[in-house]
């Protein structure tokens, strides 16, 4: 697992990333852009009571998240992916990262390749339950780094998901909420949330798993 770190989130309702984006670069931290921004499209598996979105809602602290993750604007082939297996307790993380090269330039909507993928994780990554994909999400990203270099940003924007129904459906559902995250040593956390007083929205949970579970919960109820 790599170190711990804090990783906070503020969520932003009908306001321009641009917005966000601008209240970083002027911050007292005085953030940069890291590295290029990109499409991130991941692939979240679950077991089959759904424990993820459960433990979330529940508030439970103690809780893991598994996904595919691949990088690109073609969401439908797999291109370098990882399998990562993210645990959280509290604001705290720690991250596995598996390398999936052998699943390089599949498409996740074939049913054969799908299960050839999701058959490998059960039998070689998860062993102590069987999981099985049940979102498609992907963003755009912009990455950011204070001028210390000791705090990481991302702004999430053009958030699109698809649940995996069956391999007919292509339906996506768009949200349009901008995702600010920053991740630091956990040392860092009280300065931090002192000194990013121009960031005027509360902090909230924000799993973007949860959020378009859900949204497809309200929309087949």
């Amino acid at each position: 697992m790599k170190n711990r770190r804090i990783e906070r989130k503020w969520v932003f309702r009908k306001v321009d990333h641009l917005l966000v984006l601008n209240s970083l670069l002027r911050s007292k931290f005085f953030f940069k852009y890291h590295y290029p921004s990109r499409r991130i499209n991941s692939i979240y598996y679950d077991d089959i009571n759904l424990s993820n979105i459960t433990q979330n809602l529940d508030g439970i602290s103690n809780r893991v998240k598994y996904r595919v993750r691949w990088y690109g604007s073609n969401s439908d082939i797999l291109k370098n992916p990882n399998f990562e297996i993210k645990r959280k307790r509290n604001f705290e993380t720690q991250k596995k990262i598996i390398s999936l090269k052998d699943f390089n330039n599949i498409n996740h909507n074939s049913e054969k390749d799908l299960n050839y993928l999701t058959k490998f994780i059960n039998d070689n990554i998860i062993l102590s339950k069987i999981l099985s994909p049940s979102l498609l999400i992907n963003y755009h990203r912009i990455y950011l780094i204070s001028s210390n270099k000791l705090i990481r940003a991302t702004i999430d924007y053009e958030v699109k998901s698809k649940r995996f129904l069956n391999f007919k459906n292509d339906f996506f559902c768009n949200f349009k909420d901008v995702i600010l995250e920053l991740k630091y040593e956990p040392n860092l956390d009280w300065s931090v949330k002192n000194t990013l007083d121009n960031i005027k929205v509360r902090y909230a949970k924000s799993s973007k798993y949860v959020k378009c579970a859900l949204n497809y919960a309200e929309s087949f109820s």
